[in-house]
């Protein structure tokens, strides 16, 4: 297994007029990969992230079901109304259209039989839409509750759990 990782810059991870992430990973990192002969066989590859980058995971696997294997998501930014996302972050939806369209919570359905882990702290500000998402999903998720907050260490301890689960359910 190889990892390989890339900054998404401070906005969400969906498309905004000045800046596409999802694109870039999707249309520029992986194929980078690829051509260096990583992740070519079908759905050997997978993706992770933590706080915002848990939030792009679980949007990755939604939008690119065909393309992931696996999905792990460390303390997951996720909101649970447009409201909430404007009132903290400002930058992170244009509109409650766009809010809508990469809600993950909404579109939880659309990763199928994925295999997917998430982690979050009982103290993560995010906790509640964690949960919500993890009501979407039932049994095919590992979803960990655990004492910890939105922290570094939290991230840290969680790291390793989700790495194996990655190996282990990817293949070549």
């Amino acid at each position: 297994m190889a990892l390989a990782t890339v900054d998404g810059g401070r906005g969400y991870w969906h498309p905004h007029p000045d800046d596409d992430p999802m694109g870039m990973v999707v249309d520029e990192f992986i194929p980078m990969l690829q051509s260096w002969g990583l992740g070519r066989a079908s759905r050997s590859v997978g993706v992770m992230g933590i706080s915002m980058g848990g939030y792009g995971a679980l949007l990755f696997g939604e939008c690119y079901p065909h393309l992931f294997g696996a999905v792990a998501a460390i303390s997951p930014a996720i909101w649970t109304s447009y409201a909430q996302a404007r009132a903290v972050n400002s930058a992170a939806y244009d509109n409650s259209e766009q809010f809508a369209l990469y809600d993950v919570v909404t579109h939880a359905a659309a990763l199928g039989e994925m295999p997917v882990r998430i982690a979050s702290g009982y103290a993560d500000p995010f906790y509640p839409g964690v949960v919500a998402f993890a009501s979407h999903l039932g049994h095919r998720a590992q979803v960990v509750h655990a004492g910890g907050c939105h922290t570094g260490s939290f991230f840290e301890s969680q790291e390793p759990e989700m790495l194996q689960f990655l190996a282990s359910r990817l293949h070549s």
